[in-house]
């Protein structure tokens, strides 16, 4: 477990509570910094896993992880009304997360019923993943300037949108194994397979 990868995976999560602290603050230059760097630490815990050959089963599931975490963390701690100090809308922390719970019940409803475990991010998924740390980005960055104020309801619609259509994506996929497993089980199927 304690390899390279996943000790900088660790150290990103540890970035988390200084982040929310900052946000709560209202220091968000500070708080896109931190949040800058663990963005940063995702590239280089993946790089150095290739480069060093440092792929193990916690890396797989703590990498993803971590990546979930700071997200939902963040938009839920950039929701929070606090006087005197920009927030983003509710509405849409909470489409955000609700889609990642939506999504993690899915596979685990998939996994228990057909034992499909192979989830790969679709490209609307990693567009959304994009618009998602892009909208962080941009408002802590535009926030603790002052400048160009007037883009971030729009940012906030074109995150509303990826999430959106990710989910139907990811909906769609979800289905489309459970039909197909349902077809393979079934006994004119079962039994043509005998013959």
């Amino acid at each position: 477990m304690w390899t390279l990868a996943n000790i900088i995976t660790l150290i990103r999560i540890a970035l988390i509570p200084p982040f929310v602290y900052f946000v709560n603050e209202g220091a968000f230059g500070l708080a896109l910094g931190i949040f800058f760097a663990a963005s940063v630490s995702d590239f280089f815990d993946g790089y150095v896993a290739r480069r060093f050959n440092q792929h193990s089963s916690v890396g797989r599931l703590l990498d993803p992880l971590a990546d979930k975490i700071l997200t939902t963390v963040g938009y839920i701690v950039l929701a929070l009304p606090r006087a005197g100090i920009p927030s983003i809308p509710i509405w849409l922390a909470a489409l955000v997360v609700g889609r990642d719970v939506a999504i993690l019940l899915g596979s685990l409803i998939v996994f228990l019923k057909a034992r499909y475990r192979e989830f790969k991010p679709s490209l609307i998924g990693k567009l959304n993943t994009f618009a998602e740390l892009g909208l962080i980005v941009s408002f802590l960055a535009l926030n603790s300037t002052g400048y160009l104020l007037f883009l971030v309801p729009y940012l906030y619609w074109i995150v509303a949108t990826t999430v959106i259509a990710s989910g139907l994506s990811y909906l769609a996929t979800g289905v489309g194994i459970l039909r197909l497993h349902s077809i393979n089980r079934s006994p004119e199927l079962l039994e043509s397979k005998q013959l």
